[in-house]
């Protein structure tokens, strides 16, 4: 066993001089921006909002990682407190950032009773509305920093853990400071970045609406 761990990874050969050949693979959106596939006979329906946006070599990544845990990142967000908590719609609602090797996209996602999936989809944009009209509160935007710093200190405890992170920066050439900008980022952005981050990336017109079962 010792013999074939030395074979296989005891040399000094786990990097390479050569360049790796990143596909330019395009992604394109369609051009209808409400999607429904009909099911006569459901009792819910699926819900998906997104929009193709960027990955995490863009500038406004690392900050929209933090506007978008408000709005639905995390158990105590914006759209779990309004359409799960609040209404009942469902039982559970988030969005999130994917980051992709040449691209990336944004996303909303939850499944709802069919009675009610325009009503969500309504207190979807209606929560989208107040992070581009309204302040976030400080004690919000606190509770949502400690909790970001703490989900990262998660994620690099242990070797495994850490192991993926580095891989992480490595598929984008990105250097170890990434981790230190995204520290700093948590700890340093306002209230008023993040309504301009909404305003920004926030429009309705921008996103693709699919709902399978009945609307």
């Amino acid at each position: 066993m010792y013999e074939l761990l030395e074979k296989h990874f005891g040399k000094n050969d786990w990097s390479s001089n050569n360049q790796h050949i990143i596909n330019d693979t395009t992604i394109h959106t369609i051009k209808e921006r409400e999607q429904i596939i009909l099911k006569n006979d459901a009792l819910q329906s699926a819900i998906r909002i997104g929009k193709i946006m960027f990955n995490k070599k863009h500038e406004d990544y690392q900050a929209m990682q933090i506007l978008n845990t408000i709005y639905g990142g995390y158990f105590g967000s914006r759209l779990m407190s309004n359409i799960r908590e609040d209404k009942g719609y469902t039982y559970g609602i988030g969005s999130g950032m994917v980051s992709l090797q040449n691209s990336g996209y944004f996303f909303i996602s939850t499944e709802v009773g069919v009675d009610v999936c325009q009503n969500a989809i309504n207190e979807i944009y209606f929560e989208m509305n107040r992070l581009k009209e309204e302040l976030v509160s400080e004690d919000e935007l606190q509770l949502v920093k400690n909790y970001l710093l703490g989900n990262f200190l998660r994620s690099v405890d242990g070797p495994f853990a850490m192991a993926d992170r580095f891989i992480g920066i490595m598929e984008y050439g990105l250097g170890y400071d990434y981790f230190d900008k995204y520290i700093a980022t948590i700890k340093n952005i306002s209230a008023s970045q993040l309504r301009d981050l909404a305003n920004k990336y926030f429009d309705k017109e921008s996103m693709i609406e699919l709902v399978v079962g009945k609307k």
